[in-house]
């Protein structure tokens, strides 16, 4: 997990006042967490970085679809021979 530290934590004023470096530092640094009221409001990625995330998330999601359809499977699903001829399918 990453943990909030003094170079990769910046205010709302940060933001306001230096947003093109703060980019700039989130490509190079990683992740910035954005601070309001001493709190933790949001966190800043690189376009990168969000991208391989979402992948991530996605594969990982892909996976237990694909466990919930063998287990599916398991208990008597319908094969594909049987949807393609049940539904007259040309594949």
């Amino acid at each position: 997990m990453l943990i909030p530290t003094v170079k990769n934590t910046r205010t709302i004023t940060d933001l306001r006042e230096k947003a093109l470096e703060m980019l700039e530092q989130t490509k190079k640094v990683g992740p910035t967490f954005i601070i309001h009221h001493s709190k933790p409001k949001a966190v800043m990625l690189s376009n990168e970085e969000y991208s391989n995330m979402v992948e991530m998330l996605e594969d990982y999601f892909d996976t237990l679809k694909a466990k919930t359809l063998e287990e599916e499977d398991e208990k008597g699903g319908i094969s594909l021979e049987q949807l393609i001829k049940k539904y007259n399918l040309n594949v």
